[in-house]
């Protein structure tokens, strides 16, 4: 029920098309009706042609359906038979168009519902992804996330038209119905809602289970999805050591899995089908045994033209009693999509109380007794350091010692677990999160670009994103060892750098990165193993403009090849999460310590 009133709450912005919606469904049931109780006066006028008919129609006091048969006599008699047949088959083709032009209106404000409440959800589930922090996506599977915005979001979709018909269409439609068929027969009509409970009671025990099968079908399907997209990224790592058969064989298992998942859903789904319309039909067999009886016998007013009227409206009960028990199916499935869409929703978005406006460096950054750790795992442990304006510190050490976690708790990719970080005697957490962003660039071992032009990768979160000139671009990216192999690409700055880059040598989309920080122009900047993975000719390019792009700012340096360090301010030796050494480059080698040995195994004494 609570799952029923959140699909529920997500119509709550298109209140002006459920108010459009219910009111053609009211209108489409109406017309609906006067369109399947046409067949009685059609029956009656063809049944009683060849029989002697009176001068003269007596018209009986009450409201019945004598009454009505006899005004429709009366008439027939006036104009006609077969003007009179003329008359409704006329009239029954124009109900028939206007209920359809309701029935489209219907659906059209339906269809806008359903989009609508798709793509807020797809919007707040993009923002959302877009502030939840980074520990977060350590923990969650790329491909689960992708399936959820996928496929749950278009479950979700479905169930809002099973919302919509469980609530405004179809109960709509029986209650018309209901009422009519009390109007003729109110006898028959309570004989006949006697087995309509059995129905429901068979449905909801089969939409029981529905709910957790289809659970689990949408977690292995994020799975499946999770080791297609580690394959596409993977490829040639796969090739390289021959491991197509043990992917396939992962594949394969988990696939199997989804599919012994989603038989098993199916087959409760469409059971539902059978079962519903055995009995609708079960009981139509039922009414014609007892209805006919009652036309036989003459107990009641109920004619053998009105009986069939009394059928055909009947009849049309049952689609709309299919639809609830389809509509209910649906909102199942959905509640559990929902249910995965809200975990991404509900979870928890690093902390940003912070109202100050973070304000160029004017001292020094601090760090002061800072601790952190993923999970149960400690990867730093007590770490104090002071980076004063200007100077340019370097962080080195052997892989897992802490230093990109360092630089990643700067840029507040996530928050200490212990101590504090101070930017002029300030905690970080004081500052406005983005603001205090605006202060930092950042360069990475990975030079991440986005399948977009050149210029737009440069003038990313640019306020003036697109409105600059080429005069601007042309001197960042001469900074940045960029401007000739930019200008020599087809189409210049307007040139597509592929997904992730993939048209661009790896020290291509370094210079691209590195162009887009003197771009930023920031006071601090945060530089983590920039040149590590890149030849030595590129790495030259590079560090050429990495050393311009330092100028005159506040830098932390993760370094992997030492030689690119030695005329850094300070260099700062981290072990298992702890600073182990200090200094210059030839106070450390004087040291003979840890940094001494880092640097004779590189060979650069």
């Amino acid at each position: 029920m609570n799952r029923f009133i959140d699909l529920f709450r997500h119509l709550a912005n298109y209140r002006l098309n459920l108010v459009v919606n219910v009111v053609c469904n009211v209108l489409n049931a109406f017309l609906s009706l006067f369109t399947f109780l046409s067949v009685v006066p059609f029956l009656r006028i063809i049944f009683q042609s060849g029989e002697e008919t009176q001068s003269v129609i007596e018209i009986p006091a009450g409201s019945g359906i004598e009454k009505w048969s006899a005004y429709f006599d009366a008439f027939v008699l006036d104009v006609g038979a077969s003007r009179a047949l003329t008359y409704i088959c006329i009239g029954i083709f124009c109900i028939t168009i206007l209920k359809n032009a309701v029935g489209y209106l219907a659906l059209y404000s339906l269809a806008t519902m359903r989009t609508g409440v798709s793509r807020d959800l797809r919007n707040n589930l993009y923002s959302k992804v877009l502030r939840l922090p980074m520990s977060w996506f350590t923990e969650s599977r790329k491909g689960d996330v992708i399936s959820r915005m996928t496929n749950d979001l278009m479950e979700v979709e479905f169930s809002v038209i099973g919302t919509i018909e469980i609530l405004f269409k179809s109960p709509i439609s029986i209650m018309v119905s209901l009422g009519t068929l009390f109007y003729l027969s109110w006898e028959l009509t309570l004989f006949s809602m006697l087995f309509l409970p059995v129905s429901g009671f068979l449905i909801s025990r089969i939409a029981k289970s529905l709910k957790h099968a289809a659970k689990r079908g949408k977690e292995e399907l994020g799975g499946l999805i999770s080791i297609m997209e580690e394959t596409l990224g993977g490829m040639m790592v796969i090739k390289a050591f021959h491991a197509e058969t043990k992917f396939e064989r992962k594949f394969s298992a988990s696939n199997d899995r989804f599919f012994e998942l989603m038989r098993r859903l199916y087959k409760r789904e469409y059971l539902s089908s059978p079962v519903s319309e055995t009995v609708s039909l079960g009981v139509m067999a039922t009414l014609l045994w007892f209805g006919g009886r009652i036309v036989l016998e003459g107990s009641s007013g109920l004619t053998g033209d009105w009986f069939i009227g009394y059928l055909v409206v009947f009849s049309q009960i049952i689609p709309p009693a299919r639809s609830i028990s389809d509509g209910w199916f649906r909102i199942q499935k959905g509640s559990a999509s929902l249910e995965r869409l809200e975990e991404i929703l509900s979870a928890e978005e690093m902390t940003d109380a912070g109202v100050k406006l973070a304000e160029p460096l004017r001292a020094e950054i601090r760090f002061e007794g800072v601790r952190f750790a993923y999970g149960d795992h400690a990867v730093l442990n007590g770490i104090d350091l002071t980076i004063g304006r200007g100077e340019t510190v370097a962080l080195v050490g052997p892989s897992g010692s802490g230093k990109t976690t360092l630089v990643n708790l700067l840029a507040r990719f996530y928050d200490a677990s212990a101590g504090q970080i101070t930017w002029d005697g300030i905690p970080v957490e004081s500052f406005e999160l983005v603001s205090f962003r605006t202060q930092m660039g950042m360069v990475t071992q990975e030079a991440r670009l986005f399948n977009a032009s050149v210029a737009e990768n440069i003038t990313l979160g640019s306020p003036n994103e697109g409105g600059e000139n080429e005069d601007e671009l042309k001197e960042v990216a001469d900074a940045a060892n960029a401007l000739e192999f930019i200008e020599n690409l087809d189409q210049g700055w307007k040139s597509s750098v592929g997904d992730g880059g993939n048209k661009l040598s790896g020290g291509q989309r370094q210079r691209l990165s590195i162009a887009r920080a003197l771009h930023k122009d920031p006071p601090v900047l945060l530089l983590d193993e920039a040149t590590s993975a890149l030849d030595t000719e590129s790495e030259h390019a590079v560090q050429q403009a990495i050393n311009r792009l330092m100028e005159g700012r506040t830098t932390l340096v993760v370094a992997h090849r030492l030689s690119t360090i030695r005329h850094a301010d300070r260099i700062v030796v981290m072990d298992q999460g702890k600073i182990v050494e200090e200094g210059s480059h030839e106070y450390l080698m004087d040291l003979n310590g840890m940094y001494h040995r880092l640097v004779t195994m590189q060979n650069l004494k």
